[in-house]
């Protein structure tokens, strides 16, 4: 009930056209039960009476009445079908907003492939909500109440045993649904889990080829595979016994009202016109409870998914804008690093007392072993995760006092392996910047030097790249990057790694055209090759958390034993510029 109490809210701008709907439906069920009362007038008193007046309207009537019912029943299933696709787009909308307003330790948490099932999966099996189990269910319940009065009407005493019947239902329902659940929530487990694996798979097969683990993948998607099969079967096998338990209990329950029955017609308590409209009636309260043994699997499956939607629903950001924060304003792109604490686990922290100062329009270089905490100092900046203690400041104001998007709009990154999505160039160049001009991605490309690669295409700037950039190659994919960056004009400019897959003429070229547009522009560049080290203006040394060395690459290379001369000596030493 909690889960249906948290989806009214987006169902409130639906629900006139729902309630509607489901009022026709309730009108076009009450008119298709109809028919065995009639009947039940036709044998009664028109038939034995033998009334030949009455017979031909009575049997037009018959008819048309279901032929009404039909009519209402194909208006109200459009409006229901409209109002529910709407709410899913709805919901699908609201999912996909809520995923990109939540923290990074919420994607950290779980895969895309999960998430994507959600967005789509589990969005799609909501669909039954509204048009399909639950307005089923509904008409079910308005049939079971009509036919159960009505056979109260006709006979109290068949009424009590077709009631110990729908009590037994009861019973074997419940026994029956606490299994499908269970294996409901294992299933769509490791669904996820295939899909994750799947999805990482796929995008490295290339990987998965060099290292010869075709075999050893195939197994671990069937061990997936099978447990995801076992709970499925688990699942039909509920919902087949449980379908199966209910028939028996039907059928001999049936058998007996009709057994009774017609001993009281043989006793004169009933005519025999009653007693055809109990036996309809009957049939249209046990179906009911039937189909709902049918559909037991499929609601326990909507209630699973409607769970997951909601967990991510109530999912609240770690981080977010305080009540009327103010926008950022553009500055000249000061940093500052003040007492700052940090970790990603509690138990492990990686900043303690960290200070840094950078002035505006400073190239820094961050250098040091993998894991130093370099990376995170950029992600710090831009508020994808909260410092502990501290602050960090940009022209002077404290980054968490101020609109988040605003803060973010200030930063242009480059990483080094950049998303490439499939649309055109001119899209992912301007995908941080949609109100860029042709002359602003014209300057933006020639300034990566990505301008003629594009132009060797018939259709310039609006070729489609296809999914990934698999038209691209990495240095291409990276250069794409770089002219995204330039073209939002941000005040701090962020390169992790950004050159390392460029050869050295293209690396050179862009060496000098970023130069250009660095200058007056504070920048962040997190590098292993000496060419971006050296060019600094001032070179930040780091090793487990802490700025072990800070100056220029001169002055640090000055110090014999200094901790930059050993890291500069051991990379221009390696025969291959790597990460270390």
């Amino acid at each position: 009930m909690n889960l249906f109490k948290k989806l009214l809210p987006y169902l409130k701008p639906h629900i006139k056209r729902i309630v509607l709907g489901l009022l026709g439906m309730g009108l076009f069920t009450i008119i298709s039960l109809l028919p065995p009362m009639f009947i039940r007038y036709l044998v009664n008193d028109i038939i034995q009476p033998r009334v030949w007046e009455l017979l031909i309207p009575v049997i037009i009537l018959i008819i048309s009445v279901p032929i009404l019912a039909i009519v209402i029943q194909f208006i109200n299933t459009l409006i229901i079908s409209r109002a529910g696709y709407k709410f899913i787009a709805d919901i699908r909308m609201t999912l996909y907003s809520k995923i990109f307003s939540l923290s990074m330790s919420f994607h950290q948490e779980n895969s895309s492939g999960l998430i994507v099932n959600r967005l789509m999966d589990d969005v799609n099996v909501l669909m039954r909500l509204i048009t399909g189990d639950t307005v089923t269910m509904i008409i079910d319940l308005i049939v079971f109440i009509f036919s159960l009065t009505i056979v109260f009407t006709l006979s109290p005493f068949l009424a009590l045993i077709l009631l110990g019947i729908l009590v037994l239902y009861v019973f074997v329902y419940r026994y029956f649904a606490k299994k499908i659940k269970t294996s409901a929530t294992s299933y769509r487990f490791f669904y996820d889990r295939i899909s994750e694996r799947l999805e990482e798979t796929v995008t490295g097969a290339r990987h998965v080829r060099i290292y010869n683990k075709e075999i050893w993948e195939n197994d671990q998607f069937l061990g997936h595979t099978s447990q995801s099969l076992r709970h499925a079967l688990a699942i039909n096998m509920s919902s087949v016994n449980l379908s199966t338990t209910c028939n028996m209990i039907a059928g001999f329950g049936s058998a007996a009202i009709a057994a009774v029955g017609a001993y009281f017609v043989l006793q004169g308590k009933l005519r025999y016109g009653d007693l055809f409209a109990i036996n309809s009636y009957i049939w249209m309260a046990l179906n009911p409870a039937i189909r709902l043994t049918n559909i037991a699997g499929q609601m326990t499956e909507t209630f699973v998914s409607v769970k997951r939607i909601m967990n991510i629903l109530d999912e609240q950001p770690d981080i977010s804008s305080i009540p009327d924060a103010p926008p950022l304003r553009k500055g000249k792109g000061g940093v500052e690093f003040r007492n700052v604490d940090f970790s990603y686990d509690p138990e492990i922290p990686l900043y303690k007392d960290l200070s840094l100062k950078i002035d505006p329009g400073m190239s820094v270089a961050l250098v040091g072993h993998t894991g130093c905490g370099k990376t995170t100092l950029t992600t710090l900046l831009m508020r994808y995760w909260d410092i502990q203690k501290g602050k960090i400041l940009i022209n002077g104001i404290n980054i968490k006092q101020v609109e988040l998007n605003s803060l973010r709009k200030c930063f242009g990154v480059v990483l080094q392996d950049p998303v490439i999505f499939s649309g055109t160039f001119a899209e992912n160049i301007t995908y941080g910047y949609n109100q860029a001009s042709i002359k602003e991605i014209i300057r933006a490309a020639k300034v990566a030097e990505i301008y003629n690669t594009i132009m060797k295409y018939p259709d310039g700037f609006e070729t489609v790249i296809g999914s990934r950039g698999i038209k691209l190659s990495v240095g291409e994919k990276q250069r794409i990057g770089i002219a995204r960056a330039i073209i939002k004009d941000p005040i701090i400019l962020i390169m992790d790694e950004a050159t390392s897959s460029l050869d050295s003429e293209s690396e050179s070229l862009i060496q000098k055209a970023l130069d250009k547009i660095l200058k007056d522009r504070t920048s962040f560049v997190v590098a292993h090759r000496l060419s971006t080290i050296t060019s600094a203006d001032v070179i930040i040394v780091m090793d487990g958390g802490k700025i072990v060395e800070k100056g220029k690459h001169n002055d640090l290379m000055s110090a014999p034993n200094g901790p930059y001369r050993k890291l500069y000596e051991e990379l221009r030493g390696s025969k291959e510029e790597s990460p270390a």
